[in-house]
């Protein structure tokens, strides 16, 4: 005998999944960057491992005998840890429910501004080796600017007329 709370007991788990996935703080809090912190990157280490950790450079010049890269990544440090995402998906969820998506005023400007990375630009001058690879000479790591979740346009389109 079907009853009335059938049909409802179907509905409630999809319901919660279409709310877990539908605010705005939830979608941020999950591509925000991850904590990074890139090991190769110390003086004599192989070229091939420095892009085997970051990815290809941005910019590689040769300058003389020696080779400039310069690479971005971007580390969302602890606040970023899947734990701490996951506590936060949960609060924003719960707050969600109780307030009516009303709450998204108030998650979405603190997960915009409070957690998002910091974007590095790490500059490596490599020297050939004897053993005829390039090999980290000088490394400099400096942190730009907080992340922004949001894509950043190109140079070329953020130039006037």
């Amino acid at each position: 005998m079907k009853t009335l709370f059938d049909p409802l007991q179907r509905l409630v788990p999809i319901a919660l999944l279409a709310l877990l996935a539908s605010g705005c703080a939830q979608n941020m809090c999950l591509h925000e960057p991850k904590p990074f912190t890139p090991t190769s990157t110390v003086v004599g280490a192989k070229r091939t491992a420095i892009v085997g950790e970051l990815g290809q450079p941005v910019v590689s010049e040769p300058h003389g005998t020696n080779l400039l890269d310069t690479y971005k990544y971007a580390d969302g440090g602890a606040k970023n840890s899947g734990e701490a995402k996951t506590t936060r998906i949960i609060l924003y969820t719960a707050g969600d429910l109780f307030t009516v998506f009303l709450t998204q005023l108030v998650w979405m400007p603190s997960e915009y501004y409070g957690f998002a990375g910091t974007d590095h630009v790490v500059t490596i001058d490599y020297a050939k080796s004897e053993d005829d690879l390039w090999h980290a000479t000088k490394i400099d790591d400096q942190e730009l600017k907080v992340h922004s979740t949001k894509k950043d346009k190109p140079a070329a389109e953020n130039s006037g007329p």
